[in-house]
């Protein structure tokens, strides 16, 4: 396995856009989340606008999205959510880089990141149930599985 040389999480901008898209549109990439069917146009402008707002971190449902950069080449999106008790993160990565440790060197980023930013020291993320890799990812940083429902099981740090 070629394991990532530095993974960098810049702040997401509109020139991120295209590649948000490309990851919405592959359906091994969305295959766990939301309904895991490629997203429509409307439904991916909509999370890039949301994605540029700047609304203060300390507002519930207040995010910032990031974009994992490798060698000047984007290779992810971390976004996180301010939740009632806690930031929930997520992450997405292009299925291009699967297997090279990418998306445990985005998490290991997001989580000296987004507790700093939002003054945060909990932090949620929700795994669809056949996703054992996300999982897996998420354990070995010390998550622990909350509950399970039957659409997502639902970590905790924290």
């Amino acid at each position: 396995m070629l394991l990532p040389s530095s993974i960098t999480l810049l702040p997401f901008t509109n020139a991120d856009a295209e590649f948000f898209a490309a990851l919405a549109t592959d359906e091994r990439v969305v295959r766990f989340i939301g309904y895991g069917q490629p997203w429509d146009r409307q439904t991916i402008t909509a999370c890039v606008r949301e994605a540029l707002e700047e609304e203060p971190l300390d507002l519930v449902g207040a995010s910032r999205w990031f974009v994992a950069t490798e060698a000047n080449e984007a290779v992810g999106i971390v976004f996180c959510t301010r939740q009632e008790t806690c930031g929930e993160l997520g992450y997405w990565v292009s299925a291009d880089q699967w297997g090279r440790g990418i998306g445990g060197a985005m998490l290991d980023s997001a989580l000296v990141i987004v507790p700093r930013a939002f003054g945060i020291t909990k932090l949620s993320a929700r795994v669809a149930p056949g996703n054992a890799a996300s999982a897996r990812l998420l354990v070995k940083r010390g998550f622990k599985l909350e509950k399970r429902d039957e659409e997502l099981e639902h970590y905790m740090l924290g």
